[in-house]
């Protein structure tokens, strides 16, 4: 599994940039919500690569019980 890192990087101008990095999929906006809900408005996302890896086990999770088929 690999590491999971937040990095902020606070302008002079009070912007606050996030970083966030080893999440996968929508992970990182359940770790982050209440970081965002406590600084403020969210005025800019940027999705990296990872963002759009779906869990695999997940997706199987869902599937097997979306569907009447065994795996």
């Amino acid at each position: 599994m690999p590491q999971k890192t937040l990095r902020f990087k606070i302008h002079q101008d009070g912007r606050v940039e996030e970083t966030v990095e080893g999440f996968i999929g929508n992970s990182c906006n359940e770790a982050t919500k209440n970081l965002e809900d406590a600084l403020g408005k969210v005025t800019v996302k940027n999705k990296s690569s990872d963002a759009f890896i779906s869990n695999q086990n997940e997706n199987l999770k869902q599937l097997k019980n979306e569907s009447n088929v065994t795996f």
